[in-house]
């Protein structure tokens, strides 16, 4: 995988507010690889009880399928945008996957589509990159935008990638010279 250098100057704020921002990130769907597919609807009993009611449905939950070779299996398919909102969007407690899995005392994470947990990073053609095509967003607004992007989501980054990309992701970084002169990383 290339590494946009993007992903080494670009900010993001201290933390996701939901608060702020209503999940608007969620309100589009999202592309997911068909392996993540079938791991949501196996474990749908975590998360069914916290999807709205036009969302219970899981004939509804997933829409057409295609080829991308950003996906593991080289297969997507998205996630339906039902009322306004991904499928899996709740207004009460945002993403009902990952608050299935924190009350069935899993990782939060674990049976959340990898693109969801790595936004604002995003693959795109074999690339690393920073996804500002959702500018309007309140974390993609500049005045928002005030932590090194990698730092500001670096549990995310430790979940997704193995260890021998972590370090690769980490040793592009430092060879920034900018980054290296402009501050440190505790890690």
């Amino acid at each position: 995988m290339k590494i946009d250098t993007n992903v080494f100057s670009a900010k993001f704020p201290e933390r996701c507010q939901l608060d702020l921002c209503r999940s608007r990130c969620c309100r589009f769907g999202v592309w997911v690889d068909i392996e993540e597919q079938k791991t949501i609807i196996a474990n749908q009993e975590l998360f069914v009880a916290y999807l709205r009611p036009e969302a219970k449905d899981p004939k509804t939950w997933f829409g057409k399928t295609e080829e991308d070779g950003d996906c593991p299996s080289g297969l997507a398919i998205e996630t339906q945008d039902i009322s306004g909102a991904c499928s899996f969007f709740h207004p009460d407690h945002g993403c009902a996957l990952q608050k299935g899995a924190v009350e069935a005392g899993l990782h939060e994470w674990i049976i959340k589509p990898r693109f969801c947990i790595m936004f604002p990073l995003v693959v795109s053609e074999g690339e690393l990159t920073v996804d500002d095509d959702m500018k309007t967003l309140w974390c993609m607004k500049e005045k928002n935008r005030t932590r090194p992007i990698l730092d500001a989501v670096k549990k995310e980054v430790e979940f997704l990638f193995d260890e021998k990309q972590r370090r690769r992701l980490y040793a592009e970084e430092m060879r920034i010279p900018a980054l290296k002169a402009g501050r440190g990383r505790n890690r």
